[in-house]
This record gives C-alpha cells, sequence and structure tokens, in this order.
C-alpha cells in the first residue's frame, strides 16, 4: 500500500470506479489518502483526515507530501509563471507556501487577514460565512460546490477541529443540549417534516439563525420545530442540537 496527496482544487470522490458513479465526497488541496486497491483507471483510497473511503480516479493521484498548515481563508491562489491552483478553505498547506507538483515549482500567494486572535465560536461563524451562496453539490467540499455535512466538516476543520464526513456520523459527536440553551457554534441536526431519520446539518451562526447547505449556503431562522420556508411551511424538523465546543 501506498499514500497520496492531493495536488489540486479538489477530487472528486465516487462510489464505484467509473467515472459516472455517484460522487460521494471529494479530497481537497492538500488532503493526504492511504491507496488500498486499483480497477478500471480508478484507485479505492482511505482519507487521512476522516477515513473516509471512495475511489478516485488513477490520474489525479499525487506524490504523497506531508502539510502542516491549514487554509482558513475561503480561497488562496498558488502561483507557478501563469499556472494556477485554487487551493480552498480547510485545505492542508506546506507551513513555507512552497510545494512541488509535476517538476514545477508553486508559491502560494501570502495571506493578509486572519481571524486567529478572535475567540472559536466568532471564528466559526465568520468561516461559515464566507461560504454564503455557495452552490448546494452532494459530496462537494469546497467554495466550488459543498453539501451540509462538508460544510460543517471544512468550516470546523479551518478552526482546528475535525468532524467525520457525513451527516449521520457527526451527530454522533459533542454533547446535547436543549433548545433553550442553544448558542452559537452548536451543530444543528433535522429531518425532513414526515420523517425522524437525521438527513441534514447545520451550524448556528446567531441563537436564532442557522447557516446551512440547502440549494446554496444560506442564513435561515431557527424555530423550536425546524427551518420554516417561504410558504410557512416546516422544511426541515429539528432533531437535536450538539456542542461540540464550550
Amino acid at each position: 500500500m501506498s499514500k497520496g496527496t492531493c495536488l489540486l482544487s479538489y477530487v472528486p470522490m465516487r462510489s464505484e470506479p467509473r467515472s459516472g458513479a455517484e460522487m460521494v465526497s471529494s479530497l481537497i488541496f492538500g488532503e493526504s489518502y492511504l491507496l488500498t486497491s486499483e480497477d478500471n483507471g480508478f484507485v479505492k483510497i482511505t482519507t487521512d483526515f476522516d477515513n473516509y473511503e471512495g475511489w478516485i480516479s488513477k490520474n489525479t493521484v499525487s506524490e504523497y507530501i506531508p502539510f502542516d498548515k491549514i487554509n482558513d481563508e475561503l480561497f488562496v491562489i498558488a502561483k507557478s509563471g501563469n499556472e494556477k491552483i485554487f487551493i480552498p478553505c480547510g485545505a492542508n498547506m506546506p507551513s513555507n507556501n512552497e510545494f512541488k507538483k509535476d517538476e514545477i515549482i508553486f508559491k502560494i500567494e501570502p495571506s493578509v487577514r486572519t481571524n486567529h486572535h478572535l475567540p472559536i465560536k466568532l471564528r466559526l461563524t465568520k468561516t461559515a460565512q464566507m461560504f454564503l451562496n455557495t452552490p448546494y453539490i452532494w459530496g462537494g467540499r469546497s467554495f466550488m460546490g459543498i453539501d451540509c455535512s462538508g460544510f460543517v466538516q471544512i468550516v470546523f476543520k479551518a478552526n482546528g477541529i475535525n468532524l467525520l464526513r457525513d451527516t449521520n456520523q457527526q451527530i454522533l459527536q459533542g454533547t446535547e443540549v436543549l433548545f433553550e440553551n442553544r448558542n452559537v457554534g452548536d451543530l444543528v441536526f433535522f429531518s425532513k417534516p414526515n420523517s425522524d431519520k437525521v438527513t441534514h446539518v447545520g451550524l448556528l451562526y446567531n441563537s436564532d439563525t442557522v447557516i446551512h447547505a440547502s440549494g446554496f449556503v444560506k442564513l435561515q431562522s431557527l424555530e423550536p420545530e425546524g427551518l420554516i420556508n417561504e410558504n410557512c411551511e416546516t422544511e426541515y424538523k429539528l432533531m437535536a442540537i450538539k456542542r461540540l465546543i464550550d
């Protein structure tokens, strides 16, 4: 078995070794993985960050390079001459802002903005806010397209907190809190109105507002029963609120 590191903006991870298979998740720049098998021009991988399994195209595999810094901006740009690589929020990056891909040296433009001095709850909401209007894409984990659980995972990852990948995994993390004890930074879990199966997650942006990916990343008022649409109908039923930070 060998390892690799994603050196593209993102790489789709599919459920089966074929290009038309469902995208179940995605690697973003700098994330490393273990290659476990090969089939039909695809390789099966297990990610180091969240132990997620899927298939990626063999021609996207790059050598293993461990990176030790996390990007907390929506994206930064790596350049080499006329070539550019957009590095998304939550990506692992080299601490010296330089790396080599296909024998070409890329340099990452340094960031001038930082939220590191802010309390963690405010950092989470500021990171989440950067994704507003990002389109929903099943399996997505970047500003180019993101799903609900990928959204909260990346927001937390950019701030040094590890979440599992899928909603049904994330609900097992943290400590459950009552609705009246909710606070900024809590994860809020939902089901469809006529179901008790948890299928959706968002981040509590303030005491009365959730930021989540549904169609696109947006802010929506939270009621005791859940999220209400413009027709005053329950769009998502509230199932649980979980706290990962104090």
